[in-house]
């Protein structure tokens, strides 16, 4: 075999290595990433001042039997400017609930999430707590 049309094809096969692929409804190949996404990249802010305030935050999302729950433990090495990425690759009708001590718990219900043919749709969400 030509030294040249071996060397093309492992580079082909590198090149679609990091990909999936898959068929439309239409009949159309679509290359899909092996990127991992997330439902929904929740933020949590402080309601008066408008600043992040992740420390110590945790938020609570649901979608009938699933359950998911991620803790931004507060300390030193916190971040008040965490994003909660939640419900990896799924797509569902969310009820999301931020808790924080000393904070009026904030509640969003029937976030839809929909998906493509490779991936979720991600949904970004702003939760604003009140003390």
């Amino acid at each position: 075999m030509n030294l040249r049309i071996v060397k093309l094809s492992l580079l082909s096969l590198i090149a679609l290595a990091g990909c999936e692929e898959k068929t439309t409804n239409d009949g159309d190949v679509i290359a899909c990433t092996e990127e991992f996404s997330p439902a929904l990249r929740i933020n949590v802010f402080d309601k008066e001042t408008g600043f992040p305030n992740a420390c110590g935050a945790t938020v609570k999302v649901q979608d009938g039997d699933f359950v998911e729950e991620l803790t931004n433990e507060a300390g030193e090495s916190c971040t008040e400017n965490f994003t909660f990425s939640v419900a990896g690759e799924r797509k569902g009708t969310y009820d999301i609930t931020v808790i924080k001590e000393d904070h009026i718990n904030w509640v969003q219900y029937d976030t839809v999430v929909t998906a493509n043919i490779c991936h979720v749709n991600t949904i970004s969400v702003q939760a604003y707590m009140d003390k």
